[in-house]
């Protein structure tokens, strides 16, 4: 018996197509296109976040997040075993090592708590990530990234939309990685992106 985990969300088909017919005309597909344009302006406003840049998937989202910092190779990333494979597989691909923490039983998040003890002269960065649209403890994290001064990139493929004390939830870290397939809330049918709030 199949079990249906999730089901997209689809416009009607009539409005879908229409969407489409400038994209016909201006045989635009990709690249810095108007629709490509509009989306990130829109969702840079939507997240209330200066920048948006658009990726494939949130997978690469996520590795061009990382690797934007140009870690040396052989440096440590402290994230949570509690995610889905490709982030970790995100740190590994830039040539650094994941260091697991624990989560919080209360909603499955990395706890701040335990970060301290893992954190070596190797540390670079930590990689949170939200869960089921339950928000890190975004302060805590903060402060340990601070007082060892780590980069925060925060997986937030489970929390678009999400506001946390009154700010779009890609105001906290350094940058934020959102995941546009199809199973998540707002979907393009696969896409990702990353916000920041400081050009790159």
């Amino acid at each position: 018996m199949k079990i249906t985990v999730t089901r997209p969300f689809l416009p009607p088909k009539e409005e879908y197509v229409k969407e489409l017919e400038s994209i016909w005309e201006s045989h635009w597909l990709t690249n810095a296109g108007p629709k490509h344009e509009l989306l990130e302006k829109t969702l840079a406003e939507y997240l209330d976040i200066p920048f948006v840049s658009l990726y494939t998937n949130g997978h690469i989202a996520l590795e061009s997040a990382i690797a934007v910092f140009d870690f040396p190779k052989g440096s440590e990333v402290i994230t949570t075993p509690f995610t889905f494979v490709s982030t970790v597989n995100a740190i590994v691909r830039n040539g650094l090592v994941p260091v697991f923490c624990d989560i919080k039983e209360s909603d499955y998040t990395i706890d701040p708590s335990k970060i301290e003890k893992l954190i070596t002269d190797k540390t670079v960065a930590i990689l949170p990530v939200h869960v089921y649209g339950h928000v890190c403890d975004v302060k805590a994290i903060a402060d340990i990234a601070r007082k060892h001064h780590l980069k925060v990139i925060y997986d937030s493929a489970h929390a678009f939309g999400v506001s946390y004390k009154g700010k779009g939830i890609a105001n906290y870290g350094d940058l934020n990685m959102f995941s546009f397939h199809a199973t998540k809330v707002f979907n393009t049918v696969e896409g990702g992106a990353v916000s920041y709030k400081d050009k790159i």
